[in-house]
């Protein structure tokens, strides 16, 4: 079973200790779900009168749920399964990138209960005014109780801590007070990420049913640029401010294609979305979609299918520096590569293969993601997620009927 992993910001007081030893039993049951209440005192090392107590209350206030197993017959009481209520707490989600924004209520199951889009604006104050409008009226709907919070992705460099936007190059935005004009009046937490680590998050808080989660690996995005979120021994790689893993702008020719950043020859400008709908206009002379693209070389058109090619090998060099650099269990790629794996996953391996020895790939995998678009929107909702259930601010412990204050460390 997953460790279960909990910090708080000093010594609790009784009302405080009650809250943070829910949020422990929660966190259990979310990693294991279907687990009983004897393997949860065992996980948590609390006693099983606690778990009992802690159990009891979580059920009443509709947190938990309880079933019982179908287990083979014996003496004594059968064990019960435990599972999180998905809808008992919820977090919006807001996904901005240069096709637009998406807003979403999103369960503890990874499902959009709500959704609304909202078209791209180069004007920042009126496209965030009107993602601001879009939380508003979630948060409208909702009681403080239901939701724990919004998320927030970017991609580009931003203050973690106020959501301003530094530097997001393929928006045109520097400088922009995004966590201000997004937050306003609202009450509600906040918290804000680079969409590229967002997907790596949404991949590990996430995983697909029955799968063992990653805990050493990098997303690759290809919407709107190239981004990478990179997870090592579960945690999101943030370095000295928030910058780190910025594969996207690490140089792939020397002498290459001139960078919105100011380099020349980034991977970027050479297998994101963007650099395929340019391989694509050269050799058809016309405009499109990454996703009409790939669906105009499943339908065998040679232009079409030779820029998802290139495309697509540019992709396997970069591949050939994340896994030399990280050491990664596994890349999990996004977008219309994602879209298109079966179509180049021979060319992109064949990539990876020429360049790294056999022995550093030993173990290593390579596959899209099973989030697809909803990826860096999901990560939004993982973000609040896991504040709620990973940390504890003991800020007011002295008032049981305070709401809780979560630190945004992410």
């Amino acid at each position: 079973m997953p460790p279960i992993t909990f910090t708080t910001g000093g010594a609790l007081n009784k009302s405080a200790l009650r809250q943070a030893n829910e949020r422990l039993v929660l966190n259990a049951v979310r990693q294991n779900p279907g687990v009983s209440r004897s393997d949860l005192a065992r996980m948590t090392g609390l006693s099983p009168s606690s778990v009992t107590f802690i159990v009891n209350r979580l059920i009443r206030e509709r947190m938990l749920s309880e079933d019982r197993t179908e287990s083979r017959p014996q003496v004594g009481r059968r064990p019960t399964a435990l599972r999180l209520r998905p809808e008992a707490m919820m977090a919006v989600a807001a996904d901005i990138s240069l096709s637009g924004a998406t807003v979403a209520l999103i369960d503890q199951a990874a499902k959009a209960v709500r959704r609304r889009t909202i078209d791209w604006h180069p004007n920042p104050e009126l496209f965030l005014g009107k993602v601001h409008l879009a939380i508003h009226s979630i948060l409208d709907s909702l009681s403080a109780k239901q939701v724990l919070g919004v998320g927030v992705g970017v991609p580009g460099f931003l203050d973690r801590a106020t959501g301003r936007v530094i530097g997001a190059e393929n928006l045109g935005w520097f400088g922009v007070e995004a966590g201000a004009l997004l937050r306003k009046r609202l009450a509600c937490p906040f918290w804000y990420e680079n969409n590229a680590k967002l997907s790596a998050l949404a991949e590990m808080w996430f995983p697909a049913s029955g799968a063992k989660p990653l805990r050493d690996f990098v997303f690759v995005t290809m919407r709107g640029g190239l981004g990478t979120g990179v997870i090592l021994n579960g945690q999101v790689l943030q370095g000295a401010s928030s910058a780190a893993a910025e594969f996207g702008h690490t140089m792939l020719y020397p002498d290459g294609r001139r960078c919105p950043c100011g380099n020349t020859g980034c991977w970027e400008q050479y297998a994101s979305d963007l650099a395929l709908g340019r391989l694509y206009s050269e050799r058809a002379h016309g405009e499109t979609s990454p996703e009409e693209i790939v669906r105009r070389a499943r339908a065998g058109e040679t232009a079409a299918l030779e820029a998802l090619r290139e495309a697509a090998h540019h992709a396997g060099m970069g591949f050939v520096n994340l896994i030399m650099a990280l050491n990664p269990e596994a890349i999990v790629v996004g977008d219309y590569l994602a879209q298109a794996w079966d179509l180049v996953e021979d060319l992109v391996w064949s990539v990876v293969r020429s360049r790294v020895p056999a022995y550093y790939l030993t173990g290593v995998r390579i596959f899209p993601s099973q989030h697809a678009a909803d990826s860096s929107l999901l990560g939004a909702a993982a973000l609040v997620f896991s504040q709620f259930f990973t940390s504890f601010d003991r800020t007011n412990d002295s008032d049981s009927s305070a709401p809780v204050v979560m630190r945004s460390s992410g």
